[in-house]
């Protein structure tokens, strides 16, 4: 199978692939759309026109988000302009290109209402039908070429949270969609990767490739705000700068409070009055937790005999 054929991808060390599906494979997936279509139709499911109705109708959609969702389309229109024609600094194109994710960001979320709805239409759950029927088929061993799911649609949909079959999926669509990585070809994206203001991940970097946030300020992998040393390594720290440990804590030296003369205090008095204090409550606890954990005494419930006829 060669490399258009299929995408491979990596997940905890093991190496899959999603191929391309046979004939045979979209011929069986396109009837299971058209059932699934006839099927949510006959139910009767929204269609993909009644959509935008629909919308208003639950509040979802109204003029003044179509007015802000098209103010910031054209915003992005414009800067795509600005970037395709220069002649600017490059710390304002960068700035532009920034503002443009931003804009892409807000229109997605304002859209968010309309594309959950639209899985729910007759269109939407049959696509998803066919979708999942090829990926099930698809989704492989990359050495072997052997199904991942050999019952197909049936084992996909019981194991859907795989981190596996969740990585999966993107690749997937990818493959049969004929198109990489939609986020690399945005024209922000070209831009901040052409001049090296981002990594291959579209993650901000600076010019010796460190993590940064918008502000330029650097960070780790997982967003928290560090300080680089001469030596290499880093602390994290807080929006003031000051380091913090893993727990969050500041990781600074203490000193001695003073008193109003300014002799400092010995703390180790007051410490030692509340070690005191602790180790009475935790003596009191464990006495209270074994008289509560003592069994009780059973007591044998006496039985009169039974009276005698003789008597």
């Amino acid at each position: 199978m060669s490399t258009e054929d299929k995408r491979s991808f990596e997940v905890n060390g093991k190496t899959y692939a999603v191929r391309v599906p046979t004939v045979d494979e979209i011929k069986s997936a396109n009837e299971i759309r058209a059932k699934t279509f006839n099927e949510s139709l006959s139910r009767g499911d929204l269609l993909r026109e009644q959509l935008e109705g629909e919308l208003r109708k639950r509040k979802l959609w109204n003029d003044q988000r179509e007015q802000t969702y098209q103010t910031l389309r054209q915003e992005v229109i414009d800067g795509e302009f600005k970037l395709k024609k220069g002649g600017i600094k490059l710390s304002q194109a960068k700035q532009t290109a920034l503002e443009m994710a931003d804009k892409r960001g807000e229109m997605v979320e304002l859209l968010s209402s309309r594309t959950d709805l639209d899985s729910n239409t007759c269109e939407g759950k049959a696509d998803s039908a066919r979708f999942n029927y090829l990926f099930a088929c698809c989704l492989v061993y990359d050495e072997t070429g052997e199904p991942y799911f050999p019952n197909k649609l049936d084992d996909y949909l019981r194991q859907q949270d795989d981190p596996v079959v969740v990585y999966a999926a993107t690749e997937f669509y990818y493959l049969i969609s004929g198109s990489d990585n939609i986020d690399e070809k945005l024209p922000e994206n070209q831009f901040l990767k052409k001049f090296k203001f981002v990594d291959s991940q579209l993650r901000l970097i600076d010019e010796d490739g460190r993590l940064v946030n918008q502000e330029g300020r650097h960070v780790d992998e997982q967003g928290n705000l560090v300080r680089w040393n001469k030596d290499g390594t880093c602390n994290k720290i807080d929006t003031l700068g000051r380091v913090v440990n893993e727990e969050g804590d500041f990781d600074v030296e203490h000193s001695a409070f003073l008193d109003d003369t300014g002799k400092p205090i010995d703390e180790n008095e007051y410490l030692e009055e509340s070690e005191a204090e602790v180790e009475v409550e935790e003596e009191a606890e464990k006495e209270t937790k074994e008289v509560s954990e003592k069994p009780k005494r059973q007591t044998r419930k006496r039985t009169k005999k039974p009276v005698s006829s003789d008597n």
